[in-house]
């Protein structure tokens, strides 16, 4: 098998390191490519409405130039998430940054939001990265009635009809990640809706497998329905009770049936590995070759299947 196809992970960022902004991420990058891999997905402040200053995307464009790698992918940010670097002393809800929300009534708030989100695309754009995950957050509750729908959805298309135009100018994508508080019938609705309004060219699918197993265990109907629409992937596994982020074949997941599907798209490889090492006890080395292994199995999985698809 050829070690030298491409492949994709995550760069996360470790508190434990008194400068994981620029130092700790720098060498984590280095790290990886010395283990093989060719992509990233950048990760860091994805859950964080923190704003980057033009300074620190020109920095962050230019460590990931100077390890030799390239930008698959760029985990953007909704706002919501409760993510901070701030301190507090106080009840845990007070450490959410939550003021920026692309889903908010109150259009300020909508309006912080989609700034947020231009920022992630700013990003994405200045390292070449063709799409943005982005986390579009529903229940089972969205679609109750006719009146919580139309409460969900209208802050919604807003903020991605004001958006829009500014992702195709820049040639970045938005990929609506599939998440996990919500039925796999509730989340086909959604990603209904989405395709149904807006084009291919603007706003497509992050499968995340690990996700999908939890809503909806050992089937891939997203990927049967909108495969055409699949822009990015977060490839992990788990044994079906929480959220584990493990390395594909650490836990449960059918992996033969997950390549084939995705080899029935017309996604465009490597897959992305979203699978933080502070699930396993390995030097930061050690566990980007191990997990590099992994992902050249897999990426020889997907290159079978379309071969014989072909064939």
């Amino acid at each position: 098998m050829d070690t030298r196809m491409d492949t994709c992970i995550t760069v996360w960022h470790w508190a434990t390191h008194e400068r994981w902004y620029d130092e700790g991420i720098r060498r984590s990058l280095e790290l990886i490519r010395e283990a093989g891999f060719t992509h990233i997905n950048w990760n860091p402040d994805s859950g964080s409405s923190y704003l980057l200053a033009d300074a620190e995307i020109e920095f962050t464009c230019r460590i990931v130039a100077e390890a030799g790698l390239r930008t698959h992918s760029v985990h953007a940010s909704n706002g919501v998430n409760p993510v901070s670097e701030l301190a507090h002393a106080g009840p845990a809800p007070y450490a959410m940054e939550t003021r920026k929300n692309i889903l908010s009534p109150h259009e300020w708030q909508r309006q912080s939001g989609v700034e947020l989100l231009k920022n992630r695309v700013d990003l994405a754009a200045a390292l070449g990265a063709p799409n943005v995950v982005l986390h579009v957050d529903i229940t089972d509750d969205t679609f109750r009635d006719s009146g919580t729908e139309h409460s969900f959805f209208e802050p919604l298309y807003r903020s991605l009809d004001d958006i829009e135009a500014y992702c195709m100018e820049r040639k970045v994508q938005i990929a609506v990640e599939t998440l996990v508080k919500a039925s796999a019938k509730n989340y086909h609705k959604l990603y209904a809706r989405l395709f149904d309004r807006y084009d291919a060219n603007f706003i497509g699918l992050c499968y995340d497998s690990g996700h999908w197993e939890l809503v909806e265990p050992g089937k891939v109907s997203v990927l049967e329905l909108y495969g055409d629409r699949l822009l990015a992937t977060h490839i992990h596994d788990n044994f079906g009770a929480k959220d584990d982020h493990l390395l594909p074949f650490d836990g449960r997941l059918d992996w033969n049936a997950i390549t084939k599907a995705i080899a029935a798209t017309s996604y465009v490889t490597p897959l992305n590995f979203e699978t933080p090492m502070d699930r396993y006890v390995l030097a930061e080395l050690s566990y980007y070759r191990r997990a590099q292994t992994i992902a050249v199995r897999l990426e020889g999985m997907i290159a079978a299947a379309r071969g014989r698809a072909a064939n």
